[in-house]
């Protein structure tokens, strides 16, 4: 797997969080960055496309990635919520810092 293509994602994470509510969940999130940063979401996509779930596992690293950026946010909880798909699944839930 090529970090470029993630690499690339987490560079435009300050705008994103910018963007969004003071809280938030991961599904927000994604769904705020895919629409805006189509390009680079797909081409993370297709850094996973042998994968059998690869939006499964881009989703995963864009939050595992967003945990690290304590300079953005912190992490508070999980909870369900509505993915991409449509389908109920768990979220972590995010609190920008100030």
């Amino acid at each position: 797997m090529s970090a470029n293509a993630f690499q690339k994602l987490e560079e435009i994470y300050p705008e994103i969080v910018n963007l969004m509510e003071d809280e938030f969940n991961s599904h927000e999130f994604i769904l705020k960055l895919a629409q805006k940063y189509q390009k680079n979401y797909v081409q993370a996509l297709i850094e996973y496309a042998e994968n059998d779930q690869p939006f499964q596992s881009v989703h995963s690293e864009i939050a595992k990635r967003l945990k690290k950026r304590e300079d953005l946010v912190k992490h508070i909880d999980s909870k369900p919520s509505v993915n991409i798909f449509g389908l109920k699944s768990e979220a972590a839930i995010w609190r920008k810092v100030k």
